[in-house]
């Protein structure tokens, strides 16, 4: 052995014991804490189901149930599963708004199952005038989330 694999393995040997306690210590100060219950919880601000409410487009799809959640989330004195109704029920009229216009549908899925970049780039590229983008525009991130959630795992 000459000198310079003497010290290649001997450098390799203390970068082993360095990364390896080290590892160990990072595992641990990184190891995934339990979420409490609340910090699940989804969110869906006033303003957001107000400008919900005044989008002509999704009001038109929401039932009567949806539309009284997005009132009491409005207002200030919805329950958590008025929120979660809200939620779904505003995700669900900017799908059926989709829906209307089949192959805005499948090209909707199709970048949705290249990842929800590729889903905003699209509904960004969208007529400015179309009621699917318009209704996008109105809604928070969440609804843009669940939107993106349901369109990924759509069979089209």
């Amino acid at each position: 052995m000459n000198r310079n694999t003497v010290r290649m393995a001997a450098v390799s040997a203390m970068a082993a014991l360095a990364l390896g306690a080290g590892a160990g210590l990072a595992q641990a100060s990184e190891a995934p804490q339990a979420r409490p219950a609340a910090a699940a919880r989804t969110t869906l601000s006033a303003a957001d189901a107000r400008a919900l409410l005044a989008n002509p487009a999704i009001s038109a799809e929401l039932n009567t149930a949806e539309a009284q959640a997005l009132r009491a989330v409005a207002n200030g004195t919805a329950t958590d599963a008025e929120t979660r109704r809200g939620l779904s029920g505003a995700a669900r009229a900017i799908f059926n708004l989709l829906k209307k216009s089949g192959k805005t549908l499948k090209a909707a899925a199709k970048a949705a199952k290249a990842g929800y970049s590729q889903l905003r780039a699209y509904m960004k590229g969208l007529p400015w005038y179309h009621p699917a983008r318009v209704a996008w525009f109105a809604a928070s991130g969440e609804i843009h989330y669940q939107l993106y959630l349901f369109l990924r795992d759509l069979a089209v």
